[in-house]
């Protein structure tokens, strides 16, 4: 929930400090929508904003049908932290939390041109998120499979899709689609454009429903955290699975993608997410998080959810059926390996060897406090007031720049135990730290899950993806977080392993959209890489079953990519080629 302090006012002159690329005339984004296809409604804002309306709390699960009962949301907002330096030494920063409910935003609608530039009509253009769904593209591919040409109308959804080059773009959305990538699709004919008469459609991972959308950090001033911009372009894909297995049914999943158009190096990169997350009443939240699965999570303080009467301050509670939920890290940035814009590889800033690349997961977890919490908290841990600060809680440090410590709320300048993680220990383990074994005074905390430090050359991508998880009715006080943990697998490994239903298995039909040589094969056979990837590319098998069996990392630049038969089993392998952007290539082959 928003917090009741207010920060103290800046001066204009920090405003009128900002260098030019920041001082576009972006009105502030508008657009809404909600990620509803499961049992989870999920609200989303363009630029940015995860799971609120700017008022109230809006990730209700289970999902109520309007009208059919209250609505009880389990996280109230969230969002994308970046921070790092240029090559002057001077920190950039984007952070929003609450800002856009007083229409003070640090992102803004649209993405940036190649020079790193926007404009104030393009950011109004923008202002819409995009939506695709499986019934309609499932009824395409059956159209294209048939006979390899398009016979039936096309849905709306896949001919407004602002995927590069589509030709139905301005008469769909009245504007001119920019000469760059932008949403995700699968390119049957593989020629880098997007044309759903060409058997093309969006990639939404296979999911139900599919949401995109693209926003910037230099359309105007960073109104809600006061940095200097990056120059950063940020395409945000949530999707969702109506699934028969229930953890999947209750979970959403969401793919951030970072592009450094700043045209030049930002490094000691650090992203994080943002959560202030709201179990029902936010009065009585407790959080923490399992280090070693990547996975931050909120249960509540006591065994009933809010006061008597399951109301909180005229909000719905969970009363005493108490869920769990938890924010699950599936792929976090690269670090190592940076991928430049022309695909070269970046010499690492790490110490690690230059043909090695790290995909970081949860490297902090840090947390705030309520400054309005009883008793008051110390002015270290509660809302950060400058770039600084924020960067800081990125990077596992407190408002006043001390490291977080074991034991206790984490803040003791005393201690010389130093750790990166707090609260990382099963509340159920009265032996351990966590919130329960340090009987932390209500807080309403907001949780921050650091990724870095990494670094990005300009014009280079990275990305984030993570899913939302949901365990119901887990008995409380201190409960024991040990089944949430294994939903928390079981989503990584749908995510890691399952690409398509069965319902979709034909887009893997092997019509010239991957060459793969030769097949059916018995031994070795080469896959070359399209020509339509850019940087190092990753190549996964998946056996018939929809489970991967082997994954490479490939430079995209070598031309083929060996595959050895050894420890595979007769039968049928799915294939997906892809690169650091998220364009996939698909296509299937035998084993005699």
């Amino acid at each position: 929930m928003i917090s009741n302090f207010t920060l103290s006012t800046l001066t204009l002159s920090i405003l009128f400090s900002l260098p030019l690329s920041a001082q576009f005339d972006c009105t502030n984004p508008d657009a809404q929508s909600d990620l509803a296809i499961n049992n989870v409604r999920a609200r989303l804002k363009n630029a940015g904003d995860l799971w609120w309306n700017t008022s109230e709390a809006r990730y209700i699960v289970p999902k109520v049908e309007p009208g059919q009962g209250p609505e009880v949301a389990a996280i109230f907002a969230g969002g994308l932290w970046i921070g790092g330096y240029d090559e002057q030494g001077n920190l950039k920063l984007a952070a929003p939390t609450y800002g856009s409910g007083n229409g003070e935003n640090d992102y803004y609608a649209g993405p940036l041109d190649e020079q790193g530039q926007t404009d104030e009509d393009q950011c109004y253009q923008f202002d819409r998120i995009w939506s695709a769904n499986a019934v309609d593209i499932n009824a395409h591919l059956q159209d294209w499979n048939d006979n390899g040409i398009i016979d039936g109308p096309v849905p709306n959804s896949l001919l407004n899709w602002p995927g590069r080059g589509n030709p139905h773009f301005f008469d769909q959305n009245g504007f001119d689609l920019p000469d760059q990538d932008l949403a995700p699709f699968f390119d049957q004919n593989n020629d880098g454009l997007y044309d759903p008469f060409e058997g093309d459609y969006p990639d939404i991972k296979g999911a139900d429903e599919g949401q995109w959308m693209v926003f910037n950090d230099i359309g105007n001033a960073h109104a809600d955290s006061y940095g200097a911009p990056l120059g950063m372009e940020v395409h945000l894909l949530a999707y969702a699975y109506a699934h028969s297995d229930e953890a999947i049914n209750n979970t959403t999943f969401y793919q951030y993608t970072l592009i450094n158009k700043s045209g030049g190096l930002l490094d000691s990169v650090y992203a994080a997410l943002w959560v202030d997350a709201d179990l029902g009443c936010h009065t009585d939240d407790y959080i923490g998080c399992s280090p070693q699965r990547n996975l931050a999570y909120v249960y509540n303080m006591d065994a009933v959810d809010g006061s008597s009467g399951c109301n909180c301050q005229g909000v719905d509670t969970y009363c005493e059926d108490i869920p769990l939920v938890g924010i699950k890290l599936l792929d976090g940035v690269v670090a190592g390996r940076n991928f430049g814009p022309d695909g070269t590889l970046v010499t690492p800033p790490l110490g690690q060897a230059p043909d090695t690349t790290v995909h970081l997961g949860m490297t902090s977890f840090m947390y705030y406090r309520n400054p309005s919490g009883s008793p008051t908290p110390l002015a270290a841990i509660i809302d950060p007031q400058s770039p600084t600060e924020y960067y800081g809680f990125m990077s596992g440090r407190w408002r006043d720049g001390m490291p977080l410590t074991t034991g206790g709320g984490g803040y003791n300048p005393n201690s010389t135990d130093v750790t990166s993680f707090a609260f990382p220990n099963n509340p159920a383990d009265d032996t351990g730290w966590s919130m329960c074994s340090a009987n932390i005074p209500q807080s309403d905390p907001r949780m921050v899950i650091g990724m870095g430090p990494f670094r990005m050359e300009a014009g280079s991508v990275n990305s984030i993806s993570f899913a939302v998880i949901y365990q119901a009715d887990v008995p409380h006080p201190c409960p024991d977080v040990s089944g949430l943990e294994a939903i928390a697998d079981a989503v990584h490994f749908f995510h890691d392993g399952t690409v398509f239903t069965p319902a979709n298995e034909a887009v893997f039909e092997n019509k010239g959209r991957l060459d793969i040589a030769p097949n059916p094969f018995s031994d070795v056979a080469l896959v070359k890489m399209p020509m339509s990837l850019h940087g190092v590319v990753s190549v996964d098998i998946f056996s018939a079953q929809g489970l991967m069996v082997r994954s490479y990392l490939h430079d995209e630049r070598i031309e083929e990519l060996r595959i050895e038969r050894s420890g595979l089993n007769t039968g049928m392998y799915f294939c997906r080629v892809r690169d650091r952007s998220g364009k996939q290539v698909l296509g299937k082959f035998l084993i005699e």
